[in-house]
């Protein structure tokens, strides 16, 4: 079963995973600096959701959601954070990161899923 956003819109096509290894994702890390090897490598290192095209496995888009209180206010979170979007954009693999604190999240996706599919 693809995504289903609205009555107008069907992502036949799309599927998603929850929590899916960075690991799983980015198999050739040679565009990857030493640190950046590492942790996409790392057993707990993944993705909050990924949308993926169902027919060849590819990705769409990764969807982190950063909760303020763990996120803002935590260094070592901060600094993975910027290790997963350095990867995930030398893999040119799109992001959107939606913070709990915001609103309008439904949009957000939609907006960053139809930019990705033009």
């Amino acid at each position: 079963m693809g995504i289903r956003f609205d009555e107008n819109q069907c992502y036949s096509h799309i599927s998603y995973a929850m929590h899916q290894p960075l690991r799983l994702l980015i198999k050739d890390t040679s565009l990857l600096t030493e640190e950046e090897s590492v942790y996409a490598k790392h057993l707990w290192t993944h993705t909050d959701f990924i949308l993926f095209n169902k027919i060849d496995k590819s990705p769409i888009i990764v969807v982190e959601v950063d909760r303020y209180g763990y996120h803002e206010n935590n260094e070592k979170q901060l600094r993975r954070d910027r290790l997963k979007d350095s990867i995930l954009e030398k893999y040119n693999i799109p992001m959107l990161r939606i913070k709990t604190t915001g609103s309008d999240e439904y949009n957000l996706l939609v907006n960053k899923l139809e930019k990705v599919l033009a």
